[in-house]
């Protein structure tokens, strides 16, 4: 699919204020399955909550990504089986889109990080449900060797968890994505992982403990499945526009160069390239002497341009969203 998106971009790659990530355009990753809330909600290509899986913003997100999926992948497979494998990656993915989708509307976003950070939850739920064999001197006894290798695993889980995240923050990949998916991680987890018993290596293990680990199984599956519905639900009844968190983009997007003007940064947080203007020109010179911009939060701007000599309606429209920066005093939806 990576392979594919650079065919359909005519094999080139975008700028890396455009696409950091060193990949195709956004308008490819749409054409492809990105997903996009108004073309899931208005269009019903309810696809678009399981395809952006399968489809990544560009060479590094690829790699990184692809490299998690290995390691951490293959652990909870060999560990726990091939289906709790499957199930930890494609049901977090498919919530994690969900998640982003209600949250981050006006975002195009890929990647097959909700699923890995699945991984990564259920990976936690082993830890947490295994930590007395993991840690505890019962079945370590004096290795100090075996601990400390647990140690290191737990350590590069939470590395990768604050790299993916920092990934999060650039254009086409989303945080909203990676934090569904770790929460639907966990509670698949919960369901699917299995723990280790103490009787395994000659402990004792109580009614109550097994009972526990009963209904922590049935609680993460129920809870799993209501949760799926609930936020789907949410999602076909928006509008496909709006978010019901205007300044929840933060948490998935940071300005960069956060230290440049708005007008001079690579992207900007903000939904000011989605305004709409009309103009007006003089009829004896043709040029553009004023625009009437509609911000974001629709409210209307008389702009005067008329200083500034421009005669071509293309080169007006691709700087609407400076207009827009410049003159509305909300630039968010």
């Amino acid at each position: 699919m990576l392979i594919l998106s650079f065919s359909e971009n005519g094999w080139t790659i975008e700028p890396l204020h455009i696409n950091p990530m060193i990949g195709p355009s956004a308008e490819t990753l749409i054409a492809l399955g990105a997903k996009q809330t108004s073309l899931i909600v208005n269009g019903n290509e309810w696809y678009r909550i399981f395809s952006p899986m399968f489809l990544h913003a560009g060479v590094i997100h690829f790699v990184v990504n692809m490299c998690a999926l290995w390691f951490i992948g293959s652990a909870v497979e060999r560990t726990h089986g091939f289906f709790a494998a499957v199930f930890s990656f494609i049901i977090p993915g498919i919530g994690g889109n969900i998640l982003s989708a209600i949250f981050l509307p006006q975002f195009i976003t890929v990647g097959a990080s909700g699923g890995i950070f699945g991984l990564i939850g259920a990976c936690l739920v082993d830890i947490m449900m295994n930590w007395s064999l993991l840690f505890g001197k019962d079945v370590n006894h004096h290795e100090f060797g075996t601990t400390s290798r647990n140690i290191k695993i737990v350590i590069l889980l939470m590395l990768d968890i604050g790299v993916n995240c920092l990934i999060g923050f650039t254009p086409l990949v989303d945080n909203f994505n990676h934090l569904g998916g770790m929460i639907f991680g966990i509670l698949v987890g919960f369901s699917f992982i299995e723990r280790i018993s103490k009787e395994f290596f000659g402990a004792a293990s109580g009614f109550f403990s097994r009972m526990k680990r009963v209904c922590a199984r049935f609680f993460g599956l129920i809870l799993c499945a209501a949760t799926i519905m609930i936020t789907i639900v949410v999602l076909a009844e928006s509008d496909g526009i709006s978010t019901p968190c205007p300044q929840c983009r933060y948490f998935s997007c940071l300005p960069f160069p956060f230290w440049k003007s708005p007008d001079e940064r690579w992207w900007n947080c903000d939904d000011c390239g989605l305004v709409t203007a009309d103009a007006r020109k003089e009829s004896a010179s043709g040029k553009f002497v004023e625009l009437i911009l509609t911000c974001p939060d629709q409210q209307v701007k008389f702009v005067d341009i008329s200083e500034e000599s421009i005669f071509d309606e293309n080169e007006l429209s691709e700087n609407l969203s400076l207009y827009c920066r410049k003159n509305c005093e909300n630039v968010l939806s």
